[in-house]
């Protein structure tokens, strides 16, 4: 598989979603995962639709495949930034 999406826009991704998405949701998606270690990928036609679109909306022009595989390490990179914050 292809790296079809260059590690600066996964940067710019990750930094969109923790200023974007409210820092107490992505605080709570963190406690999710540590009840369910899967809980992120549980959500993919839920929250996951959501992160998808708020991307496109920014101008992540990914395709639909991209997109797909790409939304739930970088909201799990965004959880995980927002997470090391607050400590």
């Amino acid at each position: 598989m292809c790296p079809c999406i260059s590690e600066e826009e996964r940067k710019k991704a990750i930094q969109y979603l923790v200023e974007t998405v409210p820092r107490e949701t992505l605080l709570q998606i963190y406690e999710e995962i540590l009840r369910e270690p899967d809980w992120l990928i549980m959500q993919h036609f839920g929250m996951g639709a959501g992160i998808r679109n708020l991307l496109r909306a920014k101008g992540f022009a990914w395709d639909d495949t991209d997109m797909d595989h790409e939304w739930e390490p970088i909201t799990l990179e965004a959880v995980r930034k927002v997470q090391g914050e607050a400590r």
